[in-house]
């Protein structure tokens, strides 16, 4: 029999039960209505897998179609740290199998997650040994690996793209847009376990892969240059050093190189001063080489004759500045192609000031100065010139001989093609076109004509004078076995603590061949060399030896007359 009181805790119960049942009731309305996406979305998550589907990234070719950079798919090897047992005896083998420390790897594998990367693009040897293990937990994954065929080839230019496939230097950072390609993915069913049901895919989208590049870059002409730049760096032995082969005639740049140089195969650690491209990076003072801007714009001005003579003070000129001129060595009356063709300080200056300043600085700027070539790589500066109203009282004795400027050296190839080419300041072409993977062309680097600097006579002129150089001036070194060529040297002091210094200098020598019609120009500048420094010596038989395996690569016949010539002339001098 109940009592009252036995009704009152009966209908306390009653009525607890009835409010949590309505709290209940309220939570899975709760949950039905409001959470329903969110809980749903969960579940999703739980049961499906979004695998990443990476994208190969494009080919980097030479103009020929030879491959400078490809990409390779290769095994990284993840953990699941929670399906390990044994998970110290695992990372001894790990690390054995990898060649990694141990206390790396377990550091790794402790974590209580569900995915970890060990190794990422491990070599074929080392993904077999770690498969060979099965090691219950260890997978792979095939990633993309870039893989550059000539190790150190072009490694300025070319530049690398890191572990995750982005570029860092060079065109792969300049064109990493078009490069690196847009990733993919692919949606499967996943068991209790989390492995994916290959028979469950519910959705894919295909990764698309980066498109190609073309360089104007030839790689055999590459080597070329690579292989007698780095002859020069042995025996001359610069703190650095570069050289440009460039076509005048479209601004196509067939060759460049730096030193010091690195692998792009081993780029991690590698220090900042062998990554620059000093074609484009480095300005100098460019000393004679620059009497060519000079020489030019006076006869384009008919402010001078071939035949006009200039007193070269016995190689001392204590000028209207107050500061005395030298020339390398004593000269008297010199006709104006003898002033270029000995390379006569005092001479070019007084060239210059029988054209005016405003002129020689109105040229200074045609021959593209001063401006961005805009050639498509990373880091270029546009040198260094001031305007007349700027110069000081003895610029005029210094500029026309290539002091108070900076340049760098793609400036002066181009500057040079002005003269190889018939006088049009060329852009500096070192792509021909985007592909995508079915050879049709993205986008096209036309060949572009910047300005006329020169007429088609006052190069000519410039031409025949630039052959007497090499033929019987300052740059004879430079002289092409079976070839006539053209070119100017340079010996520029470098400036320390704001004075000229008496012990550095950097040598260069800029030219083209064949003279009758150039298909090359090339520059080579070396900074620093050592004990030997004058670009006619250092610089000059650099490009001789260049310029003599690229003519005969491009298959451009020598003439036998040229030889026999020069022979007759050093049997007469020896008479």
């Amino acid at each position: 029999m109940y009592t009252r009181a036995h009704k009152t805790r009966l209908n306390l119960v009653f009525s607890l039960f009835i409010v949590l049942l309505s709290l209940l009731l309220i939570r899975v309305i709760y949950i039905e209505l409001a959470k329903a996406d969110d809980y749903s979305l969960l579940a999703k998550k739980q049961h499906t897998a979004v695998i990443t589907l990476q994208p190969k990234r494009g080919t980097i070719y030479d103009r020929n179609f030879r491959p400078l950079a490809v990409s390779i798919n290769l095994d990284s090897v993840f953990a699941n740290p929670r399906e390990m047992a044994d998970k110290r005896a695992d990372a001894k083998l790990l690390a054995s199998a990898m060649g990694l420390n141990e206390q790396f790897v377990y550091d790794r594998i402790r974590r209580d997650k569900g995915f970890v990367w060990i190794k990422r693009k491990v070599d074929p040897k080392e993904s077999e040994k770690v498969g060979n293990l099965k090691i219950k937990g260890i997978g792979f994954e095939k990633e993309p690996k870039r893989v550059y065929p000539n190790n150190f080839l072009a490694s300025q230019v070319i530049g690398y793209a890191g572990t995750d496939d982005n570029g860092l230097e060079g065109l792969e950072l300049k064109y990493d847009g078009y490069l690196k390609g847009t990733p993919g993915y692919r949606v499967t069913m996943r068991d209790a376990r989390r492995r994916p049901i290959a028979s469950f895919e519910c959705e894919y989208y295909p990764s698309r892969d980066g498109h190609d590049l073309v360089l104007t870059i030839d790689d055999v002409i590459q080597h070329i240059a690579e292989r007698e730049l780095d002859w020069a760096v042995e025996k001359f032995h610069p703190i650095g050093a570069c050289i440009i082969v460039m076509d005048p005639r479209k601004g196509d740049i067939l060759a460049m190189s730096s030193r010091p140089t690195f692998n792009l195969n081993s780029f991690q650690n590698v220090d900042a001063e062998k990554k620059r491209n000093r074609s484009v990076t480095d300005m100098y003072e460019p000393g004679s080489i620059f009497k060519i801007v000079t020489a030019s714009a006076a006869l384009e001005e008919k402010a001078v004759g071939l035949d006009d003579r200039f007193y070269c003070e016995n190689g001392a000129w204590k000028h209207a500045g107050g500061r005395i001129l030298h020339d390398h060595k004593p000269h008297g009356w010199l006709t104006f192609r003898q002033v270029i063709e000995k390379s006569s300080n005092i001479g070019t200056v007084k060239v210059a000031m029988k054209l005016g300043q405003e002129d020689l600085y109105t040229y200074i700027k045609k021959f593209g100065f001063g401006d961005l070539t805009n050639i498509d790589l990373p880091g270029e500066v546009p040198g260094l010139i001031r305007p007349p109203s700027r110069w000081s009282g003895t610029s005029i004795y210094a500029i026309p001989m290539g002091q108070e400027i900076s340049v760098t050296p793609v400036q002066m190839a181009c500057a040079m093609s002005v003269i190889a080419n018939g006088g049009k300041l060329m852009k500096p072409r070192i792509i021909q076109s985007i592909q995508d993977k079915h050879s049709e062309t993205i986008k096209e680097f036309p060949v572009t004509v910047v300005r006329q600097v020169l007429s088609e006579k006052t190069a000519a002129t410039m031409r025949d004078i630039l052959s007497g150089v090499v033929e019987d001036g300052t740059g004879q070194l430079a002289r092409v076995e079976g070839y006539e060529a053209g070119g100017k040297t340079g010996t520029s002091q470098k400036i320390e603590n704001g004075t000229y210094s008496h012990s550095k200098f950097i040598a260069s020598f800029v030219g083209f061949a064949p003279a009758n019609n150039p298909k090359v120009v090339v520059v080579v500048m070396l900074d620093q060399p050592h004990p030997l420094y004058y670009g006619g010596v250092v610089a000059a038989p650099v490009f001789s030896r260049v310029v003599r395996d690229t003519l005969r690569y491009m298959d451009i016949k020598p003439n036998a007359a040229i030889q026999v010539r020069r022979e007759v002339e050093l049997d007469t001098v020896e008479d």
